[in-house]
Formats: structure tokens, sequence, C-alpha cells
């Protein structure tokens, strides 16, 4: 319902009376399956096949990291307060590089095992 009309900057904007708009039916939205960013149950065999690529992997990354780093890690053995603990705790960050290739599938979906392409499987 146009009342009056309103003058805005040289416009003529039509002025409405408060009326209350009558809604509009909206169509309802479609349900969207949302995927599930948890890893599908695996098997005992699966788990047993991946356990053993990361082992395998974990020794591959470590004689990688002692040859690629042989003369550092010959001066870091011969530091005098180099004791069993400091050393269980140069190993283990060392071995930590290695959790970060994924051996599974992504989120993304992509089939993408990093594990296995590094080992060539």
């Amino acid at each position: 319902m146009v009342k009056e009309q309103m003058q805005t900057d040289g416009l003529k904007v039509p002025k409405q009376k408060d009326v209350p708009r009558q809604r509009s039916p909206s169509p309802s939205l479609p349900s969207a399956e949302i995927p599930s960013f948890l890893p599908p149950n695996p098997s005992a065999d699966y788990e047993a096949r991946e356990k053993a690529m990361k082992d395998k992997f974990r020794k591959f990354w470590m004689s990688s990291l002692a040859e690629g780093f042989k003369e550092d890690l010959e001066e870091i053995r011969k530091e005098p307060n180099l004791g069993p603990s400091k050393l269980a705790l140069l190993i283990d960050s060392l071995a930590a590089g290695a959790d970060i290739f994924t051996s599974s599938a992504s989120a993304s979906g992509i089939d993408m095992n990093e594990v296995d392409v590094v080992m060539g499987e």
C-alpha cells in the first residue's frame, strides 16, 4: 500500500504503512549427509598391517636420519654430559619426526598414504 511518497536526494521513494508482511513458504532444506571424520572400524588384520608399516617406516626414517646427519650425530655422541636419559630423549625426538607422515586415508577423502608412497608400496 503506497500512502505517500518521500523525497530523498532527489529520488521519490514510496512510503508504506506499517503492515506486517505475509511470510512466504520456503522449501525445506535438503538433508545433507555429513561425512564422519573418524576412521572406519578397522579389522584386526588392518591394524596389524598398519602397525607393521609404521614400524618399517620408523626404521627407514631413523636410518635416513643417521645417514644424513652422521657427522652431527657423531659430534653429539662425543658430548661429555650425554647420559642415557638425554640419549633416550634425543632418539625419541628424532623418531617423532616419522609421526608427521600419514599412513591412512585423509579426511578430504583422497586416499593418499604418505608412508606407502615413501616406502614404495
